[in-house]
């Protein structure tokens, strides 16, 4: 990351061309005492998925161990412990030099922040639950590996139901970020406690095209080599007006040798439910991390034959540190499938959940692999 006074602040010509970068700086220019700070990631890995009968598929990822992204961010200090502030977080497709869609995916916010009595925070941001649960995973939700791997709208029944088995659920369900969000956001300084309170204006529209109304919290607490969190964020206004509840709990402890952790993630939608349990070693080796997971998805529906589609996720990665800014890594997962259970590590060829499908993939084992160098600036 790179910080500077705005009088002094320069446009590289790559930034320039983004509308929303030109704006922010335009707005924040007269600031004697505000800083921008610019910097990100890129990350790049070549992947290798097998899926079953279904065959195999190499492909070049993006963000395989760290989001490829582009942080822009600034604070100006209003005096009296009072500071004002935005975050602009978008992700990058390295792989093809795209960006996603929308441009500030990641985060696009601004808040007051208070030294003794915390934030008040608007805009596009992370839903509390994604936060506890990502804390929780050695692989941090990415990759082949991550504990995001289950969060698919077409294999998880309660996912699917709730925000629709199709590109626009799967892209834009709030397990991950919502838009249109007001927050309180706890100081530091508790003695280890930290939480928020979330609220999202569904402002007329779909839960599974992005406009959310729900609402949740996050409350935690880190001190020593312990860490526990548990949030909540609920769903108004999923399909048929039915409420969608994500829960998360996690707890992390750091022996020095090596950090484990247990955490369990609920999703509930009228009769189904999926429960992603998690079970996580990360290991220091030196200037490398060796890591390790198991996770367990456990399926609920009306039937029988729905409550035996669960899976199992086995992972395995090494990341070795470069420099404070370069690492590189390798991760292995496999995924087998129970039951109808069509879940499947990304990257492979096309599979479906639906019986009579050419590509039929329940109860079948997905593996990968892949190699990958990141780097921060």
């Amino acid at each position: 990351m790179t910080s500077f006074p705005l009088p002094a602040w320069r446009s590289p010509p790559a930034a320039a061309r983004a509308a929303g970068t030109l704006c922010v700086l335009a707005l924040a220019a007269g600031a004697a005492d505000a800083q921008v700070t610019l910097g990100g990631t890129l990350d790049l890995a070549t992947r290798h998925v097998r899926n079953g009968d279904l065959g195999s598929m190499n492909s070049v990822v993006s963000g395989a161990n760290t989001t490829s992204k582009l942080v822009i961010r600034g604070q100006e200090d209003l005096g009296g412990g009072l500071s004002a502030g935005f975050f602009l977080d978008g992700t990058i497709l390295s792989d093809s030099g795209a960006a996603n869609s929308p441009f500030w995916d990641r985060r696009a916010t601004v808040g007051l922040t208070h030294q003794r009595y915390g934030e008040m925070r608007m805009g596009r941001d992370w839903v509390p639950t994604q936060l506890v649960w990502n804390s929780m995973d050695p692989f941090a939700t990415l990759g082949i590996a991550g504990a995001n791997t289950f969060r698919s709208v077409y294999g998880s029944r309660a996912l699917g139901q709730a925000f629709g088995s199709n590109a626009a659920g799967a892209s834009q369900n709030p397990t991950l970020r919502v838009a249109n969000a007001v927050e309180y956001i706890l100081p530091g300084g508790l003695g280890g406690f930290n939480g928020a309170l979330i609220a999202t204006a569904g402002e007329g529209g779909s839960a599974g095209a992005g406009q959310t109304k729900g609402d949740g919290f996050r409350f935690g607490w880190a001190q020593g080599a312990w860490q526990l969190g548990a949030s909540q964020f609920t769903v108004r206004n999923a399909a048929a007006d039915e409420r969608f509840t994500d829960r998360v709990w996690g707890v992390g402890y750091d022996a020095g040798f090596a950090r484990f952790s247990l955490a369990q993630r609920r999703w509930a939608y009228g009769s189904d439910t999926t429960v992603n349990s998690l079970f996580g070693v990360s290991v220091p080796m030196g200037a490398g991390q060796l890591k390790l997971t198991v996770l367990r998805a456990d399926q609920t529906g009306a039937t029988d034959a729905l409550s035996a589609n669960d899976a199992t996720l086995l992972g395995v990665g090494y990341v070795y540190a470069l420099s404070k800014r370069t690492a590189l890594y390798a991760h292995a997962a496999r995924l087998s499938n129970q039951g109808g259970a069509s879940f499947a590590i990304a990257g492979g060829p096309a599979t479906s959940g639906v019986a009579t499908a050419a590509n039929y993939f329940g109860g079948q084992r997905s593996t990968g692999f892949e190699l990958g160098m990141r780097q921060d600036f």
